[in-house]
């Protein structure tokens, strides 16, 4: 018997794979394999049909609820703690070196990184760690991965990076570094003092990066002895004129602007102050009193 496909459900699937790009990464998104997507496209699936339609359904009423969501701020925002960050990663990206961006969470350091990396793509290479990587074998493979040489035992690992990373200037952004060891600390650095033309810029948490304890705290002063800039930024250094650029519908609305300006100056962060935005947008109520409310539910503020 002929099998039945669902006209809108077979619609939506060819205009988002045109939409991302390619089969394999919308089957990836999607959660099928990239097969049984070429499959369904071609109306030649062999399985059950009502399976794969039932994963489409749910898929696209999520995606189309999601996209009702009210988008509060822009991806990036060249603040003043952002536009630091950036020009650290800059300066050390033409002057080869070591640098530390570090600071409180939710301060804008993470969009600096990642718009760094998108305005030089082919000379940027930007990696995060976290718990899971940070032994060295762990983060050479994941840097290995990211530069799409072979992975291997931890000395060819480090040679085929090290070799990778010649050639033209090229800066090393390492974000959350503040899960580092000693060791991998130590290996990172080798890379520099192997190439000196190669900038290396670690991102990440203050009391951990700078104010750590034991051998970690020791490695990352060596860092420092090596480092042309050293930054530990605050939550405290946000600007009104920061909050104003992240929130331009609220730009002439004083009393909007400085509630938001004490939460991103709290431990929230700027983070938790677009949050708070979000969710009030969300409820469609962004006067004072609608953000202080929300504020409330959030547990942001007590009183």
């Amino acid at each position: 018997m002929e099998k039945t496909y669902d006209p809108e459900l077979h619609r939506q699937l060819v205009e988002y794979i045109a939409e991302v790009g390619n089969q394999r990464v919308a089957a990836g998104n999607i959660g099928y394999s990239e097969g049984a997507i070429s499959a369904y496209r071609s109306k030649t699936y062999k399985g059950r049909v009502e399976n794969v339609e039932d994963r489409l359904r749910e898929f696209f009423k999520l995606r189309s609820s999601a996209a009702q969501l009210a988008v509060s701020t822009p991806d990036y925002v060249p603040t003043s703690i952002s536009s630091q960050v950036y020009e650290t990663i800059r300066i050390c990206h033409l002057k080869g070196g070591l640098a530390i961006e570090c600071g409180d969470a939710g301060i804008g350091k993470t969009k600096a990184a990642q718009k760094y990396a998108a305005d030089y793509p082919n000379s940027t290479i930007l990696i995060t760690v976290n718990p899971c990587f940070t032994s060295l074998s762990s983060f050479l493979k994941l840097l290995c991965r990211r530069l799409r040489v072979p992975t291997g035992r931890k000395d060819d690992m480090w040679l085929e990076i090290d070799s990778t990373l010649r050639g033209g200037r090229k800066v090393l952004i390492i974000d959350e570094a503040q899960h580092l060891p000693i060791k991998t600390i130590d290996s990172i650095r080798s890379f520099f003092d192997s190439n000196p033309e190669l900038g290396i810029c670690f991102v990440g948490n203050a009391e951990t990066v700078v104010s750590g304890s034991g051998r970690a705290r020791e490695s990352y002063s060596q860092i420092r002895n090596r480092t042309k800039l050293t930054e530990i930024r605050h939550t405290t250094h946000i600007t009104r004129n920061d909050i104003q650029l992240l929130f331009p519908a609220l730009a002439k609305q004083d009393k909007e602007i400085g509630f938001l300006h004490v939460v991103a100056q709290s431990e929230q962060g700027v983070r938790g102050a677009v949050n708070l935005y979000s969710n009030a947008c969300d409820n469609e109520n962004t006067s004072y009193d609608g953000l202080l409310a929300m504020a409330k539910t959030m547990r942001i503020v007590q009183f």
